[in-house]
């Protein structure tokens, strides 16, 4: 009726569900990175950070377009690997702001609400003591290594490298405001390491690059 002729197709995956049980290494269906996970209490974490999507330049903001973005901590994409892959809350989230949402996690598991990061600090009494056991050094197995953040979409600050603070902060799915979400950071000051581990929140800026780690569903 109308004379267009065009077509277009899709090709959609479809991935068997495979036995996984907590403190297997779980290899994301997406793109076969392999990621430690650890059982705390009743939940089962991802015992390293999120590296998932494809590299974007400082000078570039993600975009909404079905492509999954992130940033390496310096502009090098080596430090992804290591555990400093860096989102913006909202590509995160796919633009969504559904709290226990997937966004860019695997599939069978998500990004942890305010609730879920709680439940985890109070496994170590609360937030202000579960920094020592939940660092790379400490004794949960959660491994949380300070490599730093992007801070106000341009700073790069509180790398492992940093003689005063060192600091990672880690994104929850629950918002705060149309702005901002909440976030955890885990820091410790670099000339009392042993004794300075802690965890702090805040409402932070969602245009914010921060780590991510994922719970399972």
């Amino acid at each position: 009726m109308y004379s267009c002729n065009n077509t277009d197709s899709i090709r959609i995956a479809v991935f068997s569900p495979t036995s996984f049980t907590c403190g297997d290494t779980l290899v994301d269906v997406r793109d076969s990175a392999a990621y430690p996970t650890v059982l705390i209490g009743t939940q089962c974490w991802m015992a390293s950070n999120l590296n998932y999507g494809s590299i974007i330049p400082s000078s570039q903001m993600p975009r909404n377009n079905f492509i999954a973005e992130k940033y390496c901590f310096n502009d090098n994409p080596a430090l992804c690997a290591q555990g400093s892959a860096l989102y913006q809350w909202d590509e995160l989230m796919n633009y969504e702001d559904t709290p226990a949402l997937q966004g860019l996690c695997p599939p069978g598991w998500h990004i942890p609400t305010e609730s879920e990061w709680t439940t985890l600090f109070n496994q170590y009494i609360n937030n202000g003591f579960a920094g020592n056991a939940l660092k790379y050094t400490g004794y949960s197995g959660f491994n949380a290594l300070a490599t730093g953040i992007r801070f106000h979409t341009m700073i790069w600050k509180y790398p492992v490298t940093d003689p005063v603070l060192r600091s990672i902060l880690f994104w929850s799915s629950d918002a705060h405001s149309p702005a901002k979400a909440w976030a955890h950071g885990m820091n410790e000051v670099a000339i009392d390491i042993e004794y300075t581990p802690s965890v702090s929140y805040y409402p932070a800026l969602k245009s914010n690059g921060f780590a991510v780690r994922c719970i399972r569903d």
